[in-house]
């Protein structure tokens, strides 16, 4: 009798259909004018709140920082770094942060995009005279678009991103 009710049961299943495709896992790969706005909004807010994004907020950071720079950055931190340190602050390229930049709008546009390399022109848009542009050389690291190296925009070179050196 329980042979007969399992048959019955599983006609009343119906047929077992094949399994559904899977959606893809993996998400869209965010552009890197995106991904430069969001870093630099966050990294604004840090300063902010008198943080050092790159000590008090490391994971994060790191998530938009390609490996190579950050680890740039940590060794200038150093006591013992050999050579001049620049003044200021890298991904701002200035000696001084401007209050309006922490309380401004930030664009970003992507100006040339490869496969795996991106520039990014960042504008901090604080009052007036406020503004502040910087080009950001981007790389594709496992689906999501880091900064390689940040230059003033008034100061960039001609060349592409491809051809300058990291730091």
């Amino acid at each position: 009798m329980s042979l007969l009710l399992a048959g019955v049961l599983a006609g009343l299943a119906g047929p077992v259909s094949a399994a559904a495709p899977v959606a893809p896992t993996t998400a869209a790969v965010r552009a890197p004018e995106a991904v430069a706005a969001e870093f630099y909004g966050w990294y604004l807010e840090t300063l902010d709140a008198d943080q050092d994004p790159l000590s008090d907020r490391y994971e994060r950071f790191n998530a938009y920082v390609a490996k190579p720079l950050v680890d740039q950055l940590l060794k200038r931190l150093q006591p013992a770094s050999v050579g001049p340190q620049p003044p200021g602050d890298y991904f701002l390229q200035s000696a001084r942060i401007q209050g309006a930049w922490l309380h401004g709008r930030v664009h970003a546009v992507t100006l040339r995009r490869q496969a795996r390399s991106a520039d990014v022109l960042v504008t901090l848009d604080g009052d007036g005279d406020a503004k502040h542009e910087l080009v950001l050389a981007m790389v594709l690291d496992n689906g999501t678009w880091k900064i390689r190296h940040v230059n003033r925009a008034a100061l960039i070179a001609p060349e592409s991103s491809a051809s300058q050196p990291i730091i």
